[in-house]
């Protein structure tokens, strides 16, 4: 089995359950973590974590704040990361004591933080893909020391435009057009930094408005879509092993 470590959102995570087919093992999960944010620490003391029910959102939250993706990813050990930048859609703020989190609905509505934050800096804007380049070296940087060079593969599969009925869900397309267009520069340059990407055909991206578990959005897709990344993903390791 390949032990993988996600790092993004629920587009590689909700595949999970095909991974053995695969030979692929989940190790470790990180989302709702920019990486932006992922490399600008917060002030921790200042958040009330209680304020949040869930334990899976808690934790996701703490380790946004605290910036614990790349401890996290040499806790776990995995073979390779594979990563989505699916929620660098959410944007960032800068915390009121310093260092900078994902602007997720946990800090907003829960009010875990008591004092105000920055403006939102949204995702495609020449400020966000600055900090986020920079945010892109210090994440290789880690993945040199952890012995994971060239393990980094990108989950570029692109939002859908079209339901599994070929129609546009819940009137999404053009939010959806608009992100991958937003993506393409993001994913360009992890390409010219040495990221492995794994795309799938805009046509093959197919998103699911009837029985997903999280319901109808862009990126919750029909089996057939998770099966295909999988697919291109396990072509992607063959052809970087056979290079090496």
């Amino acid at each position: 089995m390949t032990r993988v470590f996600i790092y993004g959102s629920c587009v590689t995570r909700d595949a999970e359950p095909w991974f053995k087919d695969f030979g692929f093992e989940m190790v470790g999960y990180v989302a709702r973590q920019s990486l932006i944010s992922a490399f600008s620490k917060a002030d921790v003391s200042e958040y009330d974590f209680s304020k949040i029910s869930s334990s899976f959102q808690s934790r996701m939250i703490r380790g946004d704040v605290e910036g614990r993706l790349r401890f996290d990813i040499q806790a776990s050990k995995p073979d390779i990361v594979v990563w989505d930048i699916c929620d660098e859609r959410l944007g960032v703020k800068s915390a009121a004591t310093g260092g900078m989190v994902t602007h997720v609905r946990d800090h907003v509505a829960d009010g875990i933080h008591p004092g105000p934050f920055g403006s939102l800096l949204r995702f495609g804007a020449d400020k966000h893909f600055r900090l986020w380049e920079r945010g892109l070296d210090q994440l290789l940087a880690a993945l040199d020391r952890y012995e994971l060079t060239g393990k980094l593969y990108l989950n570029a599969t692109p939002w859908a435009i079209a339901d599994e009925q070929g129609n546009d869900h819940d009137g999404q397309a053009a939010k959806a057009e608009k992100f991958n267009r937003a993506a393409e520069r993001y994913i360009d340059l992890a390409r010219s930094k040495g990221v492995h990407i794994v795309a799938i055909p805009q046509e093959e991206a197919t998103s699911l408005t009837e029985g997903h578990r999280w319901g109808p959005a862009p990126f919750h897709y029909v089996d057939d879509t998770y099966s295909r990344m999988l697919e291109a993903l396990s072509s992607s390791i063959r052809q970087v092993a056979a290079s090496r």
